[in-house]
């Protein structure tokens, strides 16, 4: 039996990001894991010649293809069914784990005795150039169990928890766009004890698709209903918070939302870059641009007091 289980789905990312993700995991310096790739396109037959090939030359790499689409959700919990180790970390198909990831992460969760844990990120672009990176998280479980009313701060790529943690609160549940923040949340309420790891674990890749994504704000109106729930100590209602979010999206604030979040990321680059003429303008666009974004960012205010 393997340590760990590595969980990652694939769709229809690109070959060479795969190969980037699937290498990146196989030449980690921690070697006691299995690697769990659910494929959720059984059309996509690049993926299947490639995630076989290296198959055939490690066997820590069980290779699952879906008989149909099922969501990244559905496709998580099929993985989590499956997985035989102690300890589950997730991997998404386009990112980059840092080669001591797992060896780091392994060593802080159970040092200090937490049950799940995230780390830092780097935010890359398709080509792999670095947009900004993530300095600071919170640490600390109980800034946390504060920080979690405003904003997710447990990035979902950059996981790694004990498998019971996934067990026990039977994977994730079919919320769309929040189905990690609504895992966290309940992984909190249910007394499970969360932080993360202050240094570099993961590049993440933004792509054009994930930037600009037409359901931004739908995400930031689920995020809205269930951390309400969470600062009253309740696990959302499903069907409340899909009504919820039926009552009050708007196509205007939706592109508003939308337009403001290019401007936000825009932002980042140019302070990571040191442009700051440039990010002023693009804050300048930004503050008129969408009122419910600028509560996104105060959000984001609140949680960096807990960092």
């Amino acid at each position: 039996m393997a340590k760990i289980s590595v969980l990652m789905a694939t769709y229809k990312e690109r070959k060479e990001h795969l190969s980037i993700a699937i290498e990146s995991i196989l030449n980690q310096t921690f070697k006691d894991f299995e690697f769990i790739i659910i494929l959720d396109n059984p059309e996509n037959s690049v993926h299947i010649d490639l995630i076989k090939e290296y198959q055939r030359k490690d066997d820590r790499i069980k290779f699952y293809i879906n008989e149909k689409n099922m969501g990244l959700p559905k496709t998580l919990n099929k993985g989590i069914q499956l997985a035989s180790g102690q300890y589950l970390c997730r991997m998404d198909a386009d990112d980059m784990s840092e080669s001591n990831r797992l060896e780091n992460q392994l060593d802080y969760l159970c040092s200090n005795g937490y049950d799940l844990i995230g780390g830092l990120s780097t935010m890359i672009d398709e080509d792999g150039n670095i947009i900004y990176k993530i300095k600071s998280v919170p640490t600390d479980f109980n800034k946390i169990k504060k920080a979690l009313k405003y904003n997710q701060v447990i990035s979902h790529p950059t996981w790694f928890g004990k498998i019971e943690v996934f067990k026990s609160l039977n994977g994730y549940r079919l919320i769309p766009l929040c189905e990690d923040y609504d895992f966290t949340l309940r992984a909190v309420l249910k007394g499970y004890k969360v932080s993360n790891l202050n240094i570099n674990v993961l590049n993440y890749r933004m792509t054009k698709n994930s930037v600009s994504r037409s359901n931004l704000y739908e995400q930031y109106l689920y995020m809205r209903y269930i951390t309400n729930q969470y600062s009253d100590g309740k696990v959302a209602d499903l069907s409340l918070a899909g009504q919820y979010v039926n009552q009050h999206k708007n196509k205007r604030k939706s592109n508003a939302y939308l337009r403001s979040n290019m401007y936000f990321n825009e932002m980042l680059n140019k302070l990571e870059l040191k442009q700051y003429g440039k990010f002023c303008i693009l804050g300048i666009k930004l503050i008129f641009s969408s009122k419910d974004y600028l509560k996104k960012i105060y959000r984001l205010l609140r949680v960096s007091m807990y960092s």
